[in-house]
């Protein structure tokens, strides 16, 4: 078990302390003036980023807490890690950040740098291309329109025709620009969150506030099993669940045959809880895929890159081939999708967008993921992972009325409240002893640490987390 985090990583962090009611006066007073932003009032601290060190994050009144939320995961290496400061402060950066290009049509030498890495070290097992945008959930649009563009394009061929749309009939033509040019749907599980846009909000089922009002594409969705823990306990029900969901996944694409493009689904249901699925699950699930022609789209956003102690928590589940689309961002500081040669778009304007790939964002992308390498962070998450769960099961065990199933797959850790109202009163207890986490699903504490998060920060976690559990218990 490491006694610290590696010795590259450790800055000087200050004292956590919690000096004002929060959000303190010079936090509220900055909030005031900022309500042009339309979702001010989603705001629980202001950041001081200039004193901000490692994982404690320094509000603008001097209040230092303990990040154990990451800005839902975005944060990586902590506040101002050298490594990433010394890219920003350079030439190269300055260069890129400044002279944005349309990347497909025009790029510079750091950008081959970074595919080169991609291609040679960090992506997934069996990707052959990689296509980038801006964020996590462009990234799940763009691998959904990979998808269905493939699809079509296999039902025009096995109907004997072109598959080049431009070849289709002016009927065929017409139908498509009056948006009715396909029957072809994907395959999402209840509970999923994939993004904001309309194609991935399509896909999600995790809350309706979410998808209120909005217009949707009529999808399937599919029974997720979402296991108990502990999983010692609860083994036969969850072998159950797993059985009973891909039989219902099975009826669902034979109702829909020859019209699935894709199933999509998380390794972990994030945003919807915290809900696993064993590795034999995504097994079934890629086997009903591949039987049903559709495409088994892994939606790592949260997920990858290291925080599951593996750089792509799929890699956890032994699948016997590489999965057809693996979408990325957070963590990655730009999003898009990893594809086999199945899923290589090449027809010119088909998936074509005016940046793809910020060539500044690259390069702290391509820092981070050899920090990564350089100070053993895979190691660090799953060694510290599992002290941080075991931690929490034995809160769990004293306050068993209180703080039940605690589960996680390194760093991706989570436990139960009684009730909504519990969980937030726990989240706002622990935020004023110091400790700042995050909620998911609509009773679970979300736990998300930077990578470089060490044992004596796991420690304080769970002293404070122990005494707001003794606390609420009166």
């Amino acid at each position: 078990m490491p006694a610290d985090r590696p010795a590259s990583s450790v800055t000087t962090a200050p004292a956590r302390v919690v000096r004002t009611e929060l959000p303190g006066p010079k936090a509220r007073e900055l909030m005031a003036t900022g309500t042009f932003d339309m979702q001010s009032f989603y705001r629980a601290a202001v950041v001081d980023d200039d004193a901000s060190r490692g994982c404690s994050l320094v509000d603008v009144d001097g209040n230092v807490f303990l990040d154990m939320f990451a800005s839902f995961a975005l944060g990586a290496l902590g506040y101002n890690h050298p490594a990433l400061v010394a890219v920003a402060r350079s030439d190269a950066f300055v260069r890129a950040a400044i002279n944005p290009t349309s990347t497909p049509f025009l790029t510079t030498s750091t950008w081959f740098d970074f595919m080169r890495a991609m291609e040679e070290r960090y992506a997934p097992r069996g990707m052959a291309r990689m296509f980038c945008v801006d964020a996590g959930g462009e990234g799940v649009e763009a691998a959904l329109k990979a998808a269905f563009i493939v699809h079509g394009e296999k039902r025009r061929l096995a109907a004997g025709a072109s598959a080049d749309p431009l070849a289709m009939d002016d009927a065929a033509k017409a139908r498509v620009m009056e948006n009715a040019g396909t029957d072809a749907v994907l395959v999402s599980f209840a509970g999923a969150f994939h993004g904001r846009g309309l194609g991935p909000m399509s896909a999600t089922h995790s809350k309706l506030m979410h998808k209120a009002d909005l217009p949707a594409f009529p999808w399937p969705t599919a029974i997720f099993p979402a296991n108990r823990f502990p999983l010692d306990r609860f083994a036969d029900e969850n072998a159950t669940a797993e059985a009973d969901a891909l039989v219902a996944l099975e009826r669902l694409l034979d109702q829909h045959a020859g019209r699935v493009a894709g199933i999509m689904v998380e390794p972990i249901q994030s945003e919807g809880g915290d809900r696993h699925a064993s590795a034999a699950f995504f097994r079934g699930v890629q086997r009903l895929a591949k039987s049903a022609g559709a495409a088994l789209i892994l939606d790592e956003v949260q997920t990858g890159v290291a925080i599951s102690g593996t750089m792509w928590c799929h890699e956890q589940f032994d699948l016997p081939v590489p999965p057809d689309l693996v979408t990325f961002g957070k963590k990655m500081q730009l999003g898009g999708f990893f594809a086999t040669s199945d899923y290589d778009i090449r027809r010119f304007g088909r998936m074509y967008q005016t940046r793809n790939g910020d060539r500044a964002r690259a390069m702290l992308a391509h820092a981070t993921l050899q920090t990564i390498d350089a100070e053993d962070l895979l190691k660090n998450v799953r060694e510290t992972g599992r002290f941080f769960l075991a931690g929490l099961e034995a809160i769990a065990e004293r306050h068993p009325t209180l703080i039940t199933e605690p589960r996680g797959r390194g760093f991706l850790i989570a436990f139960d409240l009684p009730t909504p109202a519990a969980r937030d009163d726990f989240l706002a207890r622990a935020m004023r002893r110091g400790v700042f986490a995050s909620y998911t699903g609509t009773k679970s504490v979300r736990i998300r640490p930077h990578l470089i998060t060490g044992v004596p920060e796991v420690e304080e976690a769970l002293s404070v987390f122990e005494a707001v559990a003794a606390e609420m218990h009166g």
